[in-house]
């Protein structure tokens, strides 16, 4: 699938895989602000990194929301990183882009890719269970039975695609990062391998985390340890348009010191 150059809402212009996806992906990030409600804060000169940054919509969100901010972004789908980094020369982002997924360790793996639907693309990825999330979504959102059905037949259409995973240590420390002010982690069930690469150092350059989580072999309590672990005060909320599922939002954000 070809990106192509759509309007947005906003008035901004994004090259999107579909206008769907583009349509979906706007709701969450532009009107719903879900990668900074629940005390998460940005502000002008910030770090950000995106990991699991598709074609760029977030990384658009973070960049007009205050000036000057850095990004680093991944994304390991061929598809969605090339729009991803012609979405960043459009906008004049400062942001950095690789081609990689993040994980516990390093290694070469094998990406499932939804050319359909690529933001459900991932290294966990089940078509069939897959396809039941994107069929819960469409109810929420109001359509009926028959269109449902209708939209999606059966399992994601789905492709492998090769993939280098590296850890986000080493990618943090790779870029000379000196900080990080917001870590967004949006990976189809591999959330808890990313936070799992992570290592005490880097974990204390890390201001702010928001997450997508499966709650699926107990990645939900795996993450908000991971994170209580690290210094974080949690907070968990799930997307009406996702009631039935197992996807929450974790907003962690550092505990408020007490004057001295």
């Amino acid at each position: 699938m070809t990106a192509r150059l759509c309007t947005l809402p906003n008035g901004r212009s994004l090259y999107c895989l579909s206008e769907a996806e583009g349509a979906t992906l706007y709701r969450e990030i532009f009107s719903a602000r879900c990668w900074l409600d629940r005390g998460l804060r940005l502000r002008d000169g910030d770090v950000v990194v995106d990991v699991g940054a598709n074609v760029g919509m977030a990384a658009l969100f973070f960049h007009l929301e205050r000036r000057d901010v850095r990004l680093l972004c991944f994304e390991p789908a061929p598809g969605p990183f090339d729009a991803l980094a012609r979405n960043v020369e459009l906008h004049g982002m400062d942001a950095t882009c690789r081609r990689v997924a993040l994980g516990a360790e390093g290694g070469d793996r094998e990406l499932t890719y939804y050319p359909d639907v690529t933001t459900m693309s991932g290294l966990r990825a089940d078509p069939a269970a897959d396809a039941d999330v994107t069929r819960a979504y469409l109810r929420n959102s109001g359509f009926d039975e028959d269109d449902v059905w209708s939209f999606v037949p059966g399992p994601h259409t789905a492709t492998t695609v090769p993939c280098r995973v590296e850890t986000l240590s080493a990618e943090i420390r790779a870029a000379g990062l000196p900080r990080v002010d917001l870590l967004k982690v949006d990976v189809e069930k591999s959330e808890a391998d990313v936070l799992a690469g992570i290592d005490t150092a880097t974990w204390s350059l890390i201001g702010q985390v928001a997450v997508e989580v499966h709650d699926e072999r107990g990645a939900l309590a795996a993450v908000l340890g991971q994170l209580d672990a690290a210094g974080f005060d949690t907070q968990v909320r799930q997307d009406p348009l996702l009631a039935g599922t197992a996807i929450y939002d974790v907003a962690a954000t550092r505990p408020e010191r007490e004057p001295a």
